[in-house]
């Protein structure tokens, strides 16, 4: 039995994978992730984590059996980016996690997260790299941050309209739509470019924005749990 342990922002997925096959999945805060993977009976596992590197050492000095995921592991997949060592964990653990979905194909992967990135895989199994931009919560918060009116909203379940009627309601409308324009935008450029594209959106947010799926379902896929995929096959991987 495999743990993954992806640290997060603001939380943390915990998932456990029988080899090849996902198991289950919790997300707690990242103060509660020791005390719950005491109770967890594994044999290995792999911690990627963005930036709290108190917690992650706490857990390497807990359980001898993890590791932390860092660039010098051996991946399934090859790199062409610039700055590896400055190359997002999570972007890593997606493109594999693409790779083991659809190896030898083009895709894109657009995580909706703190931030929201692009990160392209090619027939060849090559990460070539991508963008990333603001996600949606910065979004609302540099609105406020930056002006000395607009209020300060989060996310919410109702489907925002094209034509706000209020402060409210037109800070919704174009932070939303705003990222959706900026997704279709993207697919579409990168469709130009590249022939037979699959396009996986994944990302804690990727819910406000899966609609975007329903106009092309043979291939864009919403896949929860992309990162946990690929950081499980990663840990594999280095098993060998």
């Amino acid at each position: 039995m495999n743990v993954v342990i992806d640290i997060g922002n603001t939380v943390a997925k915990i998932a456990l994978f029988r080899e090849n096959t996902f198991i289950s999945k919790r997300v707690i805060d990242p103060l509660e992730v020791i005390d719950y993977i005491e109770n967890l009976v594994f044999d290995r596992g792999i911690i990627s984590n963005v930036g709290n590197k108190n917690l992650e050492k706490k857990l390497l000095a807990f359980c001898p059996n993890l590791v932390s995921l860092n660039t010098q592991f051996k991946f399934p997949i090859k790199f062409a980016y610039e700055t590896m060592n400055s190359l997002g964990l999570d972007r890593i653990a997606n493109a594999v996690g693409a790779y083991v979905e659809t190896a030898d194909k083009n895709s894109l992967i657009i995580d909706v997260g703190s931030c929201l990135t692009f990160d392209f895989i090619d027939s060849n199994n090559c990460y070539r790299g991508g963008a990333i931009s603001p996600g949606l919560n910065m979004r609302f918060k540099a609105l406020n941050n930056f002006t000395e009116n607009l209020p300060l909203l989060n996310l919410n379940s109702s489907k925002p309209k094209l034509i706000g009627l209020s402060t409210n309601s037109s800070i919704i409308s174009g932070v939303i739509n705003g990222t959706i324009a900026e997704i279709k935008y993207n697919i579409y450029s990168y469709r130009e470019k590249f022939n037979d594209l699959n396009v996986f959106i994944t990302g804690g947010d990727s819910d406000f924005i899966i609609p975007i799926a329903e106009f092309e379902k043979n291939t864009i896929f919403a896949v929860e749990n992309l990162t946990l995929i690929g950081l499980n096959a990663i840990l594999d991987y280095n098993d060998k």
